[in-house]
């Protein structure tokens, strides 16, 4: 049994190898999105929160700019303004403080020293005003002083209380209109209308100016934050978050408790973790026992309990275990090797927008997300004499072997990748600095490898791109550079792009994929697609082709003329003088501006007129629609069986169904189906509930729920109160 107990420590050790590895795999799948949602939704708090107090602050700066816009400010602050004058500008004040959309205890604004202000709907002397709003006599002085010695701040925050304690936070504003006189604004917020409490329940904004701590709510309050840094502790032991504000001198720090990690969810996944390793070994047992037996039998038959036997059987095990695991590890390399090449090919082809690129490379850290990236385009194409006998099979196997040279060639390079983009082209991506040997060794490797497979194998290098968000606008230069090439009849095995942009000057830049684009797009009101098309074929023509404006107004001429025929345009009702007229205005252009407001104009009276026309489409359709639930809802009808009638898609019936009626087609048939059993109870209340059911093709359950759902009785009742004469015929 010494053997047997062997055997069985080699698959428990296995067995807790495979636990442990998939207890880490469930956590790491737990605790990594939790930690990222715990951090996403800690930004939106300390987002939200600051902008609503930054919304405040920037208010009172708001209030001071309409005030400088009025001439009462100037008059009343040169001491020009009679008695009538000041209830005017005292009213206009009132009105002004009521259009700044946040709430807040009061409004007051002076000029301090001529003893009068206008609060609210109400003015009085500074002592009424200090009174109003709480603020201490020497509080207000020093504020106005500070205000005068220093002119660039301009905003000061108050903290006073009022008569029962409460907080009180009083926003002054000095506002300088061009004279020696100054004007002071100031806003009255409890503590409520300063912070937004209820995104403060879990954490503490701390509001600072000048990087000093002005204001704070939530968790912890100014008294228990200015402790803690007074105490060398500062925000030790917290998440702290920070935000900016619109105005100058302000900052803000949201501070939260920390996330948690025995959460229970994560306790929840140890104990099935341990009841899974306490489960996978009582099978590893089972197991042994079941696979020592047969060596026991042989064993005992044979008189050989030789060690040699066993430790032999449990080797070989072992073997075939590691292959597998071996096996496994290949797997997973080559499938994120696979999904990487996705996630590129994705990103250069524009699958994956730019602004995207950073979330959808997350998984790959080792692709570098900064420095300068070269890219190589390689092109393949059959040369004369094998064009008869090109095929995938040569080109994959020379695009290996090509792919494998360039790796060893360009070894010393710290990032180095292969991206298959399609049937004729390749990609390679490097980080290093581009040198002319460089050149020279892809050039000799490119010769080395297209003579044996019959292949004109040819690399075009755009300029490098900064980071890996760049890499689309670097490919789509690439494939100019080879729309160039074949435009000159270059041989050259290696183009850079300054050699590639000689031949692409003073031609028209108007190819087909663009040009299919801008069609399918005007046809299928896609707006933002065919005018981003238009605007690459200007800014293509005028910035890198400096194209004739004549030529490119000629393209779009035959645009236009192909969009009409192909679309069946006379269809579309279009005016004789129209389309004469727009012709005309594209040859007369004389400026790329010119052309592109013309050509704008034109696509967008076209997409109106598809519009309208598949407008009326979609009426037809839905009148179809409708008479066919009519005709056929006392049978068992789907939207499957719409869609099969109309031979159209599911979710486009779907959609126009809903468009049409207001609701979606199970609550229309079951509408129209209560509709009809009310009517067929009220000519013939003698007939039977189930009769009703199955005419209108339901059963009597679903017909209960029907009159349940939309009258609140039962059809039985409803028979009743008709037999009753209780229910008009209308209804």
């Amino acid at each position: 049994m010494r053997y047997y107990r062997k055997m069985f420590f080699a698959f428990a050790s296995v067995a807790l190898v495979f636990t442990l590895l998939l207890e880490a795999i469930f956590v790491s799948l737990y605790w990594i999105p939790s930690r990222k949602q715990f951090s996403v939704n800690l930004e939106q708090t300390a987002r939200q929160a600051s902008e609503y107090t930054d919304l405040r602050l920037r208010s009172l700066q708001e209030t001071g700019v309409m005030m400088n816009l009025s001439d009462y400010t100037r008059a009343y602050l040169i001491g020009s303004l009679n008695g009538y004058e000041r209830l005017r500008f005292a009213r206009f004040v009132s009105l002004l403080s009521g259009t700044v959309p946040t709430l807040k205890q009061g409004t007051a604004v002076t000029r301090y020293d001529d003893d009068y202000v206008i609060m609210n709907n109400s003015t009085g002397n500074l002592d009424f005003f200090r009174a109003s709003f709480h603020i201490p006599e020497e509080l207000l002085t020093r504020t106005i002083e500070q205000f005068n010695e220093n002119k660039s701040d301009t905003l000061q925050i108050l903290n006073v209380q009022d008569d029962g304690g409460e907080r009180l936070y009083v926003l002054a504003f000095c506002q300088w209109v061009g004279l020696p006189q100054p004007l002071y604004i100031f806003n009255s917020y409890t503590t409520q209308q300063l912070f937004h409490m209820n995104a403060l329940s879990d954490g503490t904004l701390a509001v600072y100016y000048n990087n000093r701590l002005a204001a704070a709510a939530g968790k912890l309050n100014v008294e228990q934050l200015t402790t803690r840094l007074q105490n060398g502790t500062n925000y030790a032991g917290l998440d702290i978050r920070h935000a900016s504000s619109s105005v100058s001198g302000f900052r803000y720090v949201y501070l939260a408790e920390p996330q948690r990690i025995f959460t229970p969810a994560l306790l929840w996944m140890f104990g099935v973790g341990l009841a899974a390793l306490a489960a996978s070994l009582g099978i590893m047992g089972l197991i042994t026992a079941r696979m020592y037996q047969p060596i026991r039998g042989v064993l005992m038959t044979t008189g050989q309990f030789t060690a040699g036997d066993e430790m032999a059987h449990i080797r070989d095990t072992i073997v075939n275990l590691h292959t597998d695991v071996e096996e496994m590890a290949q797997a997973l390399a080559q499938h994120k090797a696979a999904q990487e090449s996705s996630v590129l090919h994705d990103l250069l082809t524009g699958v994956i927008p730019p602004e995207q690129a950073g979330e959808a490379l997350g998984p790959f850290p080792e692709l570098p997300a900064e420095g300068l990236l070269v890219l190589v385009l390689l092109r393949y194409a059959p040369t004369a004499p094998f064009a008869g006998g090109f095929h995938h099979g040569v080109t994959g196997e020379a695009r290996q072997r090509l792919a494998n040279a360039l790796q060893q060639h360009f070894a010393a390079c710290s990032f180095f990748r292969v991206v298959e983009m399609s049937f004729e082209t390749q990609v390679l991506l490097l980080q290093a600095d581009w040198t002319e040997s460089m050149t020279e060794g892809l050039k000799n490797t490119i010769i080395s490898v297209e003579p044996e497979y019959g292949l004109d194998i040819s690399a075009f290098i755009p300029p490098p791109c900064e980071g890996l968000k760049n890499l689309p606008a670097a490919y789509r230069k690439s494939m100019k550079m080879v729309e160039a090439r074949e435009y000159a009849g270059s041989n050259s095995k290696v183009v850079h792009w300054e050699e590639a942009r000689t031949p692409m000057k003073s031609t028209v830049y108007f190819p087909l994929q663009v040009e299919q684009n801008l069609i399918n797009s005007v046809i299928h009101g896609k707006t933002g697609a065919w005018q981003s098309a238009v605007n690459e074929i200007i800014e293509t023509n005028r910035v890198e082709r400096n194209a004739a404006v004549s030529s490119v107004a000629l393209m779009f001429e035959g645009t236009l003329n192909r969009l009409l025929d192909g679309s069946g345009a006379a269809g579309l009702e279009l005016t004789h003088e129209q389309l004469p007229a727009v012709e005309l205005s594209f040859r007369s252009c004389r400026t790329y501006e010119e052309l592109k407001q013309q050509a704008q104009h034109l696509f967008d009276v076209l997409a109106s007129r598809f519009a309208s026309e598949q407008e009326k489409s979609n009426s037809g359709l839905a009148d179809k629609m409708l008479a066919y639930v009519h005709e056929h809802y006392m049978h068992e009808i789907t939207l499957f069986d719409l869609a099969d009638y109309l031979n159209l898609s599911r979710n486009y019936v779907s959609t126009l169904f809903k468009s049409a009626t207001g609701c979606n087609f199970k609550d229309y048939i079951s509408e129209y189906r209560y509709g009809k059993a009310r009517q067929m109870i009220r000519e013939n209340p003698d007939m039977r509930i189930k009769e009703v059911a199955e005419l209108v093709g339901c059963n009597t359950d679903a017909l209960s729920r029907l009159f349940m759902r939309y009258s609140g009785i039962l059809p039985k009742e409803y028979r009743e109160q008709a037999s009753q004469g209780l229910v008009e015929s209308g209804e």
